[in-house]
């Protein structure tokens, strides 16, 4: 079993995940190590995992989802949707806009965040099966519609993983901060910007279940 701890409102608290990994017998935590894979290349665990997502902010004028793949079975999951595509759409101010500009941190470029209303959720969570390969996934649309873009984790032209999910807050970043560019594509004129839909993961370490009485 794992147990790890989340951040909700910035203060950790408990959730147990209770699997058995042997028949009539119940494991124990462990830490996150060399079995755990969570970057590019997959998302996988040894046991079932429940891991703890914050959206922090995006910037862009495409409306966005966020989510979870299933590698083996296709099944999606979303995590975050924007309702909007930025904190500013239909009031007609103008957005300043940094082609090319790592704008995290900033209002530069569409913001979008939950104080303002793109985002409706602040934190979501997803329960990962053991040793089951999963990414994530992005998709955005235009304005108008006509172009539509879907990009996965699993290429780092689109998604740039930075962090552990047991480091802690290290540099203002929680666990890991998974930071997008929605293109996702090597061409001429790419921004390249890792800022279009950015969120963390985790950033608390497991700890032992207790005795099931």
């Amino acid at each position: 079993m794992r147990q790890m701890k989340r951040k909700n409102g910035r203060t950790a608290r408990f959730k147990w995940l209770l699997g058995a990994i042997a028949v009539g017998f119940v494991g124990v935590a462990t830490p996150v190590h060399a079995e755990d894979m969570f970057g590019n290349e997959a998302v996988q665990f040894p046991v079932d995992t429940t891991v703890e997502f914050e959206f922090k902010e995006s910037h862009g004028a495409y409306l966005s989802t966020l989510g979870v793949v299933n590698l083996d079975t296709g099944e999606q999951t979303v995590l975050f949707q924007e309702v909007k595509p930025y904190d500013a759409f239909g009031s007609g101010q103008p957005q300043p806009s940094s082609p090319g500009q790592n704008n995290i941190g900033t209002a530069i470029d569409f913001l979008g965040t939950v104080d303002g209303g793109a985002v409706q959720n602040r934190l979501s969570e997803y329960t990962f099966k053991a040793n089951t390969r999963y990414a994530f996934y992005l998709e955005s649309v235009s304005p108008t519609g006509q172009t539509r873009r879907s990009v996965r984790s699993t290429t780092n032209l689109a998604a740039a993983f930075n962090g552990r999910l047991d480091d802690g807050t290290n540099q203002e970043i929680t666990g890991v901060r998974i930071a997008w560019d929605d293109a996702g594509l090597p061409q001429p004129g790419k921004d390249e910007d890792f800022d279009d839909f950015v969120i963390e993961a985790g950033g608390f370490p497991p700890v032992p279940c207790p005795p099931i009485r």
